[in-house]
């Protein structure tokens, strides 16, 4: 009686286990459809650029009476110019490459690997990495250069004046006047402070001097303390010195712009360059344009491609190559060769044939095109 029970529930566990694979196959026959897309190639420029800054010193018009300098910085100014551009591509959703592709056999949809953006990665195989894009950000900041004699002088900036004035005083007969001296605080004068800052100078060059040439009684402990000394008294005295001649400051920047080509456009205008703001946009006309060419060198022209509208085909992406170059009016800046998507020609592989083959292709998700095919290993049935 227990075996005979034993085997009803049997029973009943695989007609359970059937009737839901049933569903399962039933549900595999609802056609899927799967959105994909091919790339268009976008130039990415990362443009390194010199920011020079001339200050003009606040006692710039007493340099030649009290130092003798005459090479000095008259007015404040920035100039820009352009140190290096460098030329890298990267792929983008093109908004006229998007291609789906619906089947009821097999789930050939599940098998294809985008990019999270929907660049198509792969199909058939599995274990793809997506390669990690890092958003560069230039900031640009002033450069503030501080030349306040106020700062850097060991005198006060006041002068105090005596003068004798007069103030009335009731004697038991009369009144008399009595000389009384006040003191006054009054600000110095540009020139006074000028020469002031002239003598600390001669100063400071005469300390380093001697302690140059061992002209004191007591002397540093030590070949270290010697050369901080020298180099602080150094200091204190090219910051005296650029109050009268002023200062120049060179920096660096980095900037980065993009440019998308068109099939059929030569170029147009990457960036301009404002000579006081430096690296601007395209679309910011303050500044001087510096252009891009991208000329099709047309390499797959000849190339003839039966692009077939079955819905069981992936769409990939054969790429043509540029001559591209970045040019200052007539000075050109960079020039290489890129592939460029636009340029290229769209070609499918069937389905079909890679499920039933096995076989397994990757794609470069920048520009559509094939990396690679692999045959998958077919698990042999004995």
């Amino acid at each position: 009686m227990k075996r005979t029970i034993m085997l009803a529930f049997l029973a009943l566990g695989i007609l359970i286990w059937g009737t839901s694979n049933a569903q399962k196959r039933r549900n595999i026959e609802i056609p899927t459809t799967v959105v994909y897309a091919l790339p268009q190639t976008v130039i990415k420029l990362d443009v390194v650029a010199q920011k020079t800054i001339l200050k003009r010193g606040p006692f710039a018009d007493y340099a030649k009476k009290y130092l003798g300098i005459s090479d000095v910085i008259r007015s404040n100014s920035t100039d820009w110019r352009i140190q290096s551009i460098a030329l890298s591509s990267k792929g983008e959703v093109d908004p006229k490459g998007y291609y789906k592709i619906t089947t009821s056999e097999d789930y050939e949809p599940a098998l294809i690997a985008l990019t999270p953006e929907g660049l198509l990665k792969g199909f058939n195989i599995s274990n793809l990495q997506t390669d990690k894009r890092e958003a560069a950000v230039s900031h640009l900041s002033e450069e503030n250069i501080d030349m306040d004699y106020g700062r850097f002088s060991i005198n006060s900036i006041l002068k105090f004046k005596k003068d004798t004035v007069y103030k009335v005083v009731e004697t038991d007969t009369a009144f008399v006047k009595v000389p009384v001296l006040e003191k006054h605080a009054l600000l110095k004068t540009e020139e006074e402070k000028a020469a002031e800052a002239a003598h600390m100078i001669f100063k400071l060059r005469k300390r380093r001097f001697k302690i140059l040439t061992a002209n004191y009684k007591i002397l540093p402990p030590d070949g270290k303390a010697y050369e901080v000394m020298v180099q602080e008294l150094a200091k204190l005295e090219a910051d005296y010195v650029a109050m009268f001649i002023g200062k120049k400051v060179t920096v660096s920047k980095h900037f980065h712009f993009l440019y998308t080509p068109k099939k059929g456009a030569n170029g147009g205008v990457a960036f301009r360059l404002s000579p006081t703001r430096g690296p601007i946009a395209a679309s910011d006309v303050r500044g001087k344009p510096i252009t891009i060419n991208v000329k099709s060198l047309k390499t797959n022209e000849q190339l003839s491609i039966d692009a077939t509208e079955n819905k069981s085909v992936i769409h990939y992406c054969v790429p043509g190559m540029a001559d591209v170059s970045v040019t200052n009016g007539s000075k050109v800046l960079v020039h290489q060769r890129m592939p460029i998507a636009q340029f290229g020609k769209i070609a499918t592989i069937p389905t079909d044939v890679l499920l039933n083959e096995g076989y397994g292709v990757e794609f470069y998700p920048d520009l559509g095109s094939i990396k690679n095919m692999v045959k998958k290993k077919v698990p042999s049935r004995r």
